[in-house]
């Protein structure tokens, strides 16, 4: 920089020096940018003390020689300031990312819902925040949000006097704040591409993240020699966080709740008082039908609808009308003791029971199914169409059939979020304003053919269609004119009620829930390991 010397001669001096003259010693500043030599013939205004003076610098009186004072050109290894409006803009975004990643810490920590972000849409903070990407290992990614962005806040506000620790301080905020931008091109481009949702609260924290580390590189040259290793170290450090999430199982996103080995008490609509059976819509005790026939009552039957008993009873009677075979009946008169025989085989044919909330049954042959109604092991779900945590679990559910094969068998429940047809819904996301009509459509097509409705059901989670598409779809797969008679009946409703009545049997509140005989699975279960592994244990 170059500066003048009382007398008028010019110098060079670093930006502050002590000048002896014939006065005494004062301190005194130049208005010239450091390293930038002032124009020919331009004046430069120094301070003396508290005075200011403009003076020529290249005057042609040069009394005093260069070399007569100690001076100093900048070195490298100073440490560049941070400009004002630098340092707070870094600051302010280092504050902001600071309150939203604390309250979603804090609503990941007390597992309470996140204030005017609910569910279904593109802006769906639940499922970001209950994916396997919310985690770093078992902590939330806030939390370490949080200790980069305390960091950076102390290190603005910690102003150190040596060389040394100026150093310190600006590579460790450019490791801090080259970090969170990283992270939050990370974190952005998971909720982009690989959830498909958005977070508001985490939004507002990436770009916060975004803004602080281009605000960083701003305030520096980009060919500064330590930036190369400023930028190696984030590197290293966001690498590390990307490790542990790709490599970390997922995180358990349900929870398993255990229920009593007591008897079903919970009774429907005009069933007496005291009664242990749960019946369907019209059915306020035990069905008519083969184990009822034999004096074998099923405690805690969850009966199908009265109009689904009547049709099967007339249709039991016509197949035993045209089966007839008379010689068999000859036979029978003949020998007796094949009637005997008879009865076993009756016997075996008592329908198939899946127990579930610690009694409650319900028979795979007259509520909706996917797989065959004698499986080996049979459990319950509840699930909504329109419920993105209920389209995952969809997803390992179907992997879980895949390897059990025949072995397994699951009655599906649609529970509908609209409150419309269901009491415990009191305010109704727009995502799931057709919830109902999906759900009656569904219990329509396995009316009218059960051999279709597992391929609907799945039509229904991975295309995610609206009403008017899904009624389409089914008017190909099924008999349009049965199905439209069907829809136009009251049997589909009645069925939805029941779901409704047996899910605030189970508690209500979150759903997926996968219903096994003495647990209930609450919650998305996203890992195809981890269902196999539930189905395993508690069937």
């Amino acid at each position: 920089m170059v500066v003048a010397a009382p007398n008028g001669d010019a110098i060079w001096a670093i930006p502050r020096i002590r000048v002896i003259s014939k006065v005494g010693v004062s301190h005194w500043h130049t208005t010239c940018n450091s390293g930038d030599p002032p124009q020919q013939d331009s004046p430069t205004r120094l301070f003396f003390g508290s005075t200011m003076a403009t003076v020529d610098l290249h005057s042609s009186v040069n009394r005093y020689p260069q070399s007569s004072l100690r001076w100093r050109m900048p070195t490298s290894g100073s440490v560049p300031r941070i400009r004002l409006t630098a340092w707070w803009t870094m600051l302010a975004c280092s504050v902001i990312a600071l309150g939203t990643s604390s309250y979603l810490a804090y609503s990941s920590f007390t597992s309470s819902p996140v204030a005017g972000c609910s569910g279904g849409s593109v802006f769906d903070c639940g499922h970001v925040l209950h994916s396997r990407w919310s985690k770093v290992a078992i902590v939330p990614v806030s939390v370490p949000a949080i200790l980069t962005h305390l960091s950076v806040i102390a290190l603005l506000l910690f102003r150190p006097i040596s060389l040394t620790w100026r150093r310190v301080r600006s590579g460790a905020l450019g490791v801090a704040a080259l970090t969170a931008g990283g992270a939050a091109l990370w974190f952005l481009g998971l909720q982009v591409f690989a959830l498909g949702h958005l977070c508001p609260y985490c939004m507002v924290a990436h770009i916060a993240g975004l803004v602080l580390a281009g605000t960083y590189l701003c305030s520096r040259p980009i060919h500064a020699p330590s930036l190369r290793y400023i930028g190696t170290a984030a590197a290293a450090g966001l690498a590390v966080l990307i490790t542990l999430q790709v490599a970390t199982e997922p995180p358990p996103t349900f929870e398993v709740i255990e229920h009593s080995a007591e008897p079903a008490t919970f009774s429907a609509p005009g069933a007496s008082k005291g009664s242990e059976t749960f019946a369907a819509p019209g059915v306020f005790e035990a069905p008519s039908g083969d184990a009822s026939a034999k004096g074998e009552a099923i405690d805690g039957l969850f009966a199908p609808p009265e109009s689904v008993g009547n049709n099967t009873d007339a249709t039991r009677v016509i197949n035993q009308i045209t089966s007839f075979d008379p010689a068999r009946f000859a036979m029978a008169i003949v020998n007796p003791v094949t009637l005997l025989s008879a009865e076993v085989d009756a016997a075996t044919d008592a329908p198939k029971t899946a127990e579930i909330l610690g009694g409650v049954r319900l028979t795979t042959k007259d509520w909706p199914l996917v797989g065959k109604p004698d499986a080996e092991m049979v459990f319950v779900e509840m699930f909504d169409y329109t419920c993105p945590h209920c389209q995952r679990t969809h997803e390992s559910l179907k992997a879980a059939e895949e390897h059990f094969g025949d072995r397994l068998a699951v009655i599906m429940l649609p529970v509908p979020l609209d409150g419309q047809c269901n009491p415990e819904i009191k305010s109704t996301h727009a995502s799931h304003r057709e919830a109902c009509d999906l759900a009656k459509l569904a219990v329509a097509v396995w009316m009218v053919d059960r051999e279709k409705f597992a391929d609907f059901h799945s039509y229904m989670f991975e295309s995610k269609p609206n009403y008017s598409q899904a009624l389409s779809h089914a008017s190909k797969m099924v008999d349009e004119a049965k199905l439209k008679s069907t829809l136009s009946g009251s049997t589909p409703t009645e069925y939805i009620q029941k779901h409704v009545q047996l899910y605030q049997r189970a508690g209500a509140g979150t759903i997926p829930k996968l219903l096994f005989p003495k647990t209930t699975t609450v919650g998305a279960v996203e890992s195809s390991q981890s269902m196999i592994r539930l189905i395993e244990q508690h069937l």
